[in-house]
Formats: structure tokens, sequence, C-alpha cells
């Protein structure tokens, strides 16, 4: 049964990752603009909300990995080790989503050559860097059965917890963006990583079967979580109404256009959070597997809600010379000088493109497939 699952694995993953490399030469060849729905004003896409999705769930699945190893869990020990697999795996595939959005592939050598330590952009390559690095050498120290896995587990999941400080950092900085402007936002990826990581290791756990004693922590550690991201989501967003600046204004107008998918982030965590808390105890697998999925997808939503606002809410406003006195947003170029197109825009829709879609099952199948290849070669160590 077990060699079964794993063919399934396997197969589901390599279905993916040639899908996804099918995406992406689809994109290449006609260029990423042309293969997007990205624009001018919509400069980040699908691609790198993926990005953002991917890094959360192998930080998360580190931290939770870290976690089981220093408090001496013996009952979600051999859950620790393919948690920290996972960790690795789906932070590796975070990084091909990035590689996916760069377009030309000469840009990936312009990632190194041209590295600004200024950047924030530069801070998450080398905390992407550090974490790969000592993720790899703690993997070896538990296949090897090392007196000294704790030790290393302490040093990824701090790397991890750095690593989540950075990618909030990234935003929060860019105050060009009133929507990512906000102290609360390095705190908060840091929730939604061990949100992310908890509901994908709680999945993980049920499919084991996993001790009820286990799978139960793993229920409150993601539940505790989501609470403490919500807390954040919502107090921010107070934050902004109470503002009653003109870009904040603007937040809430963009926010508004894409309710549906907010009430996503917001609304399934939510029910996940509430499943967790009652079913905690209970035996039955069903609601926790239920709830888990809920909260993976309200993430996603997360992930693209730090989007859809930035880039639709005015960043500069016109004021009358000599006053306070606000007239209204200033509009941007969208590249687009055509009789019979416009020239000059406040905000864009987006909706990813075909390609786009495609594309995305790349970092998928990366995640999938790198987890499996690394739980073997750490069989082949212990051999």
């Amino acid at each position: 049964m077990m060699e079964k699952n794993a063919r399934k694995f396997w197969i589901i993953g390599c279905a993916l990752l040639a899908a996804g490399l099918l995406g992406w030469v689809w994109q290449l060849a006609g260029g990423l603009l042309a293969g997007s729905g990205m624009t001018d004003i919509f400069l980040w896409g699908l691609m790198i909300a993926l990005f953002a999705f991917m890094v959360g769930f192998g930080a998360g699945s580190q931290i939770v990995a870290s976690a089981i190893f220093l408090t001496g869990r013996e009952d979600l020990k051999p859950l620790a080790k393919t948690a920290a697999a996972v960790g690795l795996a789906c932070v590796a595939a975070a990084g091909v989503a990035i590689l996916a959005d760069l377009g030309a592939l000469r840009n990936i050598l312009f990632m190194m050559t041209g590295l600004n330590l200024r950047s924030p952009l530069a801070w998450d390559m080398i905390a992407l860097t550090a974490f790969v690095a000592a993720s790899v050498v703690q993997l070896v120290m538990i296949a090897r059965g090392s007196a000294h896995v704790k030790l290393w587990a302490a040093l990824a999941g701090a790397l991890a917890v750095i690593l989540q400080i950075v990618e909030g950092l990234l935003f929060s900085l860019q105050t060009a963006h009133a929507w990512w402007a906000t102290p609360l936002m390095p705190v908060d990826f840091l929730a939604v990583a061990v949100v992310s990581g908890s509901a994908l290791a709680l999945l993980i756990a049920l499919a084991k079967s996993s001790p009820a004693t286990g799978v139960a922590w793993l229920s409150r550690l993601c539940a505790g979580a989501i609470a403490v991201h919500l807390i954040l989501a919502l107090g921010d967003l107070g934050l902004v109404a109470l503002e009653g600046t003109p870009e904040s204004s603007g937040v809430l107008a963009a926010i508004g256009a894409q309710l549906p998918l907010y009430l996503c982030e917001l609304l399934l965590p939510a029910a996940g959070m509430i499943m967790l808390f009652i079913t905690a105890r209970s035996s039955k697998a069903a609601p926790k597997a239920v709830a888990a999925i809920l909260v993976i997808i309200g993430i996603f939503a997360h992930r693209l809600m730090l989007l859809y606002p930035a880039y639709n809410a005015p960043s500069l406003y016109l004021t009358l010379s000599g006053t306070d006195a606000v007239t209204g947003p200033y509009p941007i170029s969208t590249g687009r000088y055509l009789d019979w197109d416009t020239t000059f825009a406040l905000g864009t829709a987006y909706l990813p493109a075909p390609a786009e879609w495609l594309a995305a099952l790349l970092p998928l199948g990366v995640a999938i497939v790198g987890t499996g290849v690394i739980l073997w070669g750490m069989k082949k160590l212990q051999r």
C-alpha cells in the first residue's frame, strides 16, 4: 500500500512538473508580459503570489519540524523528518517561481553579478540561501542519526523565522504602496508561515496515521497561529480604516473591489480554526483534513490579496498649490500610446493568462518531486 501511494506521489509530481515546464516555455517563447495578464501597472502576478505561498510553507514546515525536535515529541519524530524535507523542497520551489518570473534566463546571472545589498530583494536572496544551506546539513544529520540534530534543527528553525521576517520587510518597506507599508507585515508573515506549515504537517500526519496526541498538538498549533494571523490582519485593516487619508481611502476602495477574495482570506482560515479547536481531541480525521484544506486555500487567497490592493490603490495624489487640499489621485502611464487604448490609468484589472496558470504548476511539481527526492536521498544516507 505504501509503495502504491509513493508511486501516485511521484506520478502527480512529475505530471505537474512537466505541465509547468510546458507553460514556462510557452511564456518564454512569446515573452513574459505577452504570456501573462500583467501590465506596466500590475507588475507582480501569479508567480510572485506562488513564491510567497511556497516560501511560507517551506519556512513554516521547518518551524514545525524544529519545534518537534526541540520539544522532544517522540510521537511526531517520524513526521519531523518529513516536515524538514518538505520545508527544503518548498523553498526550492519558491526559488523556481522567482526564476520563472524573471523572464529572460540571462536575468538569473544579474541576480548574482548585480547584487545590491541595500535592496530588500538582496536580503531575501541571502536569507533563502542561508536557509537552504542549513536545511541541507540538518537533513544529513537527521539521516545519519547524529547527536547534533537538535542544534541544526534550532539553526534551521531560526533561519526560517529570519526568512519570513525578511519576506515581510520586503513588502513593508515599500512605502509607495500603502497596503504593504505597515510594521505588522513581518510579524504577520511569520504567523502565516506557522499557519501554513502546521496545516500541511497536519495533512501529512493524518495521511500517515500519526498518533492522536501528535495530531491534536498540530491542530492546536495551527488553530492558535490562525488566531494570531486574523488578529493582525483585522487590526491592520482597522488601522487603515481609521487613518482617514487619501492613501488609506484608496486602499479601502481597492480592497472593496476584491471583497470576495478578501473574504476567502479571512473566513476560510477562521472556519478552519473553529473546526480545529472543536475537533482537536477527536479521533475523526475527516474534519481536521477539511479544516486544513480550507486553511491552505485561505492562505493562497491571502497571498493574492498582497497584490491586488497594492497595485490598484493609487500611490500619488494631486494637491492644490500652497494648501493641504487633495483634488484626486494622479494617474500613471500604462505604456500603451495608441489612439484606441488607455494611455494613463489609476488601476488595472488582473487575471492570470492560461500560460501563467500552466506555468504555476512548475513550482508545485518541484515541491512534490523535491520532497520525494530528498526523502529518497535520506534513506540512502541511512543505509
